[in-house]
């Protein structure tokens, strides 16, 4: 058998064939990865672009009202959002209103959840809760759902509404990696003001006096509005251990009350 330089050549053809599909293989591969890690930074962007949307409409409508405190037209502000879009990782983990532990459960009440709303839902507002302590200041729905809670915070429905008698609680997601809604709760100290303002303008100030770390299964006993008869806030979020998922709750007594 005689090797000339066609053979020769050939054969480097064929492996500079390989040569060049691995290498698009990899930049595909490597491409692909690069876009993968850029989901969720995009998403959140955009999520965090939606609810300060959300808030600038209620701060917007706040302003109104108190330069106009004699209208005689009801204040309200809604927010429609889609209901598919904007999903926080995890959020099934998050699910606070039931005392379900198992994963697979909870994710089940999530899509039950999400299947039983209208591909757009409209969010109304209660107002805004700022903490200056720590740079918190975020929207504040009517309802603590899935979908509420990916654009502020959610009012749990078998609370109290704020400056009345008895517990209002007040739930919004950790963002352990976008640092929005109550990710800086856990830097919330003793003596800290936890301000309220509603959509009419009213001012609600409470005083932190009390800050622990509990189950989720404990939930449902530190929640309720009857749980006192006075006038409390307790906001909650999640609360991460080296072995488990726990809740932490700031609370506080009013000490100021504004009316616009």
């Amino acid at each position: 058998m005689h090797y000339n330089d066609s053979m020769k050549n050939d054969g480097y053809g064929r492996k500079k064939k390989k040569f060049d599909v691995l290498m698009v293989l990899a930049l595909l591969l490597f491409l692909a990865g690069v876009a993968l890690l850029l989901v969720d930074p995009i998403r959140n962007y955009r999520r965090e672009k939606k609810a300060e949307e959300g808030l600038d409409l209620i701060e917007a409508q706040i302003s109104e009202n108190i330069a106009n405190p004699n209208s005689d037209e009801e204040p309200e502000v809604t927010f429609i959002v889609p209901r598919d879009a904007n999903a926080i990782n995890g959020e099934e983990l998050d699910y606070y209103v039931d005392n379900v532990e198992d994963k697979a459960a909870m994710s089940s009440l999530l899509e039950e959840e999400l299947e039983n709303m209208p591909n757009y839902v409209t969010l109304r507002a209660l107002g805004t809760l700022e903490i200056e302590s720590v740079g918190i200041n975020i929207a504040v729905w009517d309802e603590a759902t899935v979908v509420s809670l990916r654009y502020g915070g959610g009012h749990h429905e078998n609370s109290v509404l704020p400056g009345e008698d008895g517990n209002c609680t007040i739930l919004a997601h950790h963002m352990r990696h976008a640092e929005t809604n109550f990710h800086y709760l856990d830097q919330v100290q003793m003596g800290d003001i936890i301000k309220f303002t509603n959509i009419k303008g009213q001012t609600f100030e409470y005083k932190v006096d009390n800050i622990k770390i509990i189950h989720a299964y404990e939930l449902e006993d530190n929640i309720r509005g009857d749980i006192t008869d006075s006038k409390q806030i307790t906001l909650v979020t999640c609360s991460y251990t080296e072995t488990e998922k726990m809740r932490l709750l700031v609370i506080g007594h009013i000490v100021y009350h504004e009316q616009n």
